[in-house]
């Protein structure tokens, strides 16, 4: 079966390092966007969708690790490689406190960053999905505001809101939801029952909401 097309966003102010990995990474039938500055980053991720990041730390003058938080608010399950010349531990823990999956330090092997990029970018799922100032744990099912429990979902009523995330700013028809009522046949009443659930949890911030669509519903909020 041929392999499914990996869309990595490069991003290093080392232009020659730039050029050597993404000639690399090409060869072996990535698609790559470089870019050696963080200029425009989230427009370039709206644009170019891509499956995983590589991110230097030191890009120019800016962060590359404080420009994280950014990247996450546009693309919250974006996995993020970060790939350093430094290599003091507050740097490996500074990036991984920010939602980093690696941190690899220069002088780069290739093949070992394909081999990150090929476990990362289609199977990593994130521990939290942000909804606005609400945060949801993928593991646990906990809905939280401010760090404060709202409620820990069904398995129903998270497959909902995770449809929901995963199609933000689009609608989510009667036919989508109804394939997560496994093993019973989804009423429009059981729906909007459920949708009401799932309102008065996302009622702890008001920016966030869940509106009806014609045949379905769209999450909205400032992701």
């Amino acid at each position: 079966m041929e392999r499914e097309t990996t869309k990595v966003l490069l991003i290093d102010d080392d232009t020659l390092l730039g050029n050597i990995l993404t000639t690399a990474l090409t060869s072996e039938g990535y698609e790559v966007h470089y870019q050696s500055s963080l200029t425009g980053l989230k427009a370039v991720v709206r644009e170019f969708q891509p499956n995983i990041a590589v991110l230097d730390i030191e890009v120019g003058t800016g962060d590359g690790i404080a420009s994280m938080p950014e990247l996450k608010r546009v693309a919250d399950t974006l996995p993020v490689i970060i790939i350093s010349s430094h290599t003091d531990n507050e740097e490996v823990r500074r990036a991984l406190q920010q939602g980093a999956v690696v941190y690899l330090k220069k002088p780069i092997d290739v093949y070992e960053m394909m081999a990150y990029i090929d476990r990362y970018a289609h199977d990593w799922k994130p521990s939290v999905l942000h909804i606005g100032q609400l945060e949801l744990s993928t593991e646990t099912r906990i809905l939280t505001y401010r760090g404060e429990e709202v409620k820990r979902l069904t398995r129903l009523e998270y497959g909902m809101l995770a449809l929901l995330y995963e199609n933000r700013g689009k609608s989510v028809s009667y036919t989508d939801f109804s394939e997560l009522w496994e093993d019973s046949v989804m009423s429009e009443a059981s729906l909007q029952n459920y949708i009401s659930r799932l309102r008065k949890a996302l009622a702890a911030d008001s920016t966030v909401s869940l509106d009806s669509s014609g045949r379905g519903y769209v999450l909205s909020a400032d992701f």
